[in-house]
């Protein structure tokens, strides 16, 4: 509590001259694009935030509720200025931390999209907006909902701008590969070579199983190998890429398949190092067992 009392101390000042200039109420921004609606959208869903976890016991409280978003915009400010003197309190803190983030993001784009551009003061009503509670063009979780969509969209947008060549030749692989003798095709694109045909039980989607595989990209280029470490692999079937719960519950326990994964049912746009956005996958598995 003497925090907090030494907290309302300094900064009253400070927040009867910012709330009394109107700076800090909620307020209808004008977005006239997907650039300033996402700026806007991360000012609310981080503001939200911060009410829930630093501002929901002074809610009821409207001059404390005043006084603590002044202490953390005056933060947000002094870390854009580049001022580390600023009075070291709780909110102030965490408001420098936001504004750090924030001014390095103005170098790399915002979350990290060299595309978009930061807009401090969309970001700062969004802020406002957020820790009051506003519902002012969108609400806490229209924001976040706002935000994952996009930027999801525009991960991908980018990831098929740059590996767009893999899906093609992933596509054109896997129509050369449908007419070959042996090779199935299920409705979901999956296709599958049976090597060796087991008399075991056959698991299901929650099933853990025990199995042994190699897996390498269409060229040949092996990325994984649990033969290679000479340790089988346990996993439950729910946990990993489509193509592998799929292609393991079409086969009895003492199977050896060969999986054909085409990209959307592998790690679609996902960077995963030698494996790279939207590459289909080859996997050659043994089912040994399905555990207990």
């Amino acid at each position: 509590m003497k925090k907090l009392n030494i907290f309302f101390a300094v900064i009253v000042m400070l927040a009867v001259t910012l709330v009394s200039c109107d700076n800090n109420k909620p307020k209808t921004p004008s977005l006239k694009s997907q650039i300033d609606s996402l700026n806007y959208a991360f000012g609310v869903a981080n503001g939200s935030g911060i009410k829930q976890y630093y501002l929901a016991a002074d809610s009821a409280k409207a001059d404390s509720l005043k006084v603590k978003i002044a202490s953390l915009l005056k933060g947000v400010e002094d870390a854009l200025k580049g001022d580390a003197d600023s009075e070291n309190l709780e909110l102030t803190e965490l408001g420098k931390n936001i504004g750090s983030s924030l001014k390095e993001q103005s170098k790399t784009g915002l979350l990290g999209d060299s595309t978009l551009k930061v807009d401090i003061k969309l970001i700062k009503q969004g802020l406002i907006n957020g820790m009051k509670g506003s519902k002012v063009q969108m609400t806490a979780e229209e924001a976040q909902m706002y935000l994952n969509t996009t930027m999801q969209k525009l991960y991908e947008s980018k990831m098929e701008r740059d590996y767009g060549s893999n899906k093609k030749a992933g596509e054109l692989f896997l129509a050369n590969n449908k007419g070959k003798a042996g090779v199935v095709t299920t409705p979901s694109g999956l296709q599958y070579e049976v090597i060796k045909k087991g008399t075991g039980a056959m698991p299901a989607d929650t099933s853990l199983v025990k199995v042994h595989y190699v897996g390498t990209l269409i060229d040949g280029t092996e990325f994984d190998s649990s033969v290679k470490r000479g340790e089988p692999a346990e996993f439950r079937l729910n946990q990993v890429i489509k193509g592998w719960t799929e292609g393991l519950k079409l086969m009895p326990v003492g199977s050896k398949y060969k999986l054909y994964i085409p990209q959307e049912l592998a790690y679609g746009p996902q960077d995963k190092g030698t494996i790279k956005p939207f590459s289909a996958l080859i996997f050659e598995v043994e089912l040994l067992s399905i555990q207990k």
